[in-house]
């Protein structure tokens, strides 16, 4: 199975143990990243190794290309030499080096597509895992920003309902303080029909003075018009 169908495996499985869960979206968000992350990091690691392979191949693959040149030279100064039977071997054994040459040269080259292909991969996994990144910083954002404007929401209308109890305790004090004064005023305006009231008995008697003080004024102004001495009290 190669890595790209492992990863979609892993993922499609991180999904439904997800789903069947039922967590926080932001907790399955966290996880599918760390698994994403987790799976970046094989991937590197199986192209790293895919890498490594391709490299080991091409030092085989040159060795095996320097020893077939030097048994074709080998069979060439045999041949030279007029010794039949060292060309002879020595042509067997560069057919055999050829043979090895070839499945070194057969390897390497799929290497080099598999390493190709797993570097495209770990390119474009990399790329996926930064744009959920992204993603998710995004929606943490848009997440705050909401529960933000909830709270003003929320502080709005807690003030409306505040306002709206002070401006109620306000007309309810209003009318407290007017029921206040009409019985107020209505106490003043019966306390001057109650004959027993102190009030009234006041008035009464500052009303007597002022006419016993008007009637020693009035005599006192007829004993100065006859010249008679003021009365001596």
């Amino acid at each position: 199975m190669s890595i790209k169908r492992r990863i979609t495996r892993i993922v499609q499985a991180n999904r439904y143990a997800a789903a069947e869960a039922k967590e926080d979206p932001r907790a399955q968000a966290r996880t599918a990243q760390q698994a994403q992350r987790a799976l970046l990091d094989q991937a590197r690691r199986g192209a790293a190794d895919v890498a490594a392979h391709h490299h080991r191949v091409g030092l085989a693959a040159n060795e095996a290309a320097d020893y077939v040149n030097r048994i074709e030279a080998a069979a060439a100064a045999a041949v030279r030499r007029g010794d039949d039977d060292a060309a002879r071997a020595a042509i067997r054994e560069s057919m055999t080096a050829r043979r090895r040459l070839e499945t070194l040269t057969s390897q390497l080259h799929e290497a080099e597509q598999q390493a190709r292909r797993l570097h495209d991969d770990v390119r474009r996994l990399e790329q996926r895992v930064q744009q959920n990144a992204m993603e998710y910083d995004a929606m943490l954002a848009r997440r705050a920003a909401a529960q933000a404007a909830i709270g003003v929401h929320d502080a709005l209308a807690s003030s409306s309902r505040e306002a709206a109890a002070i401006d109620a305790a306000r007309r309810n004090a209003e009318l407290e303080v007017r029921r206040f004064e009409a019985q107020a005023q209505a106490r003043e305006e019966l306390s001057w029909t109650d004959p027993s009231s102190p009030r009234l008995q006041q008035a009464f008697e500052e009303l007597e003075a002022e006419a016993a003080a008007q009637q020693e004024l009035e005599e006192l102004k007829r004993r100065n018009a006859r010249g008679y001495p003021p009365a001596q009290r």
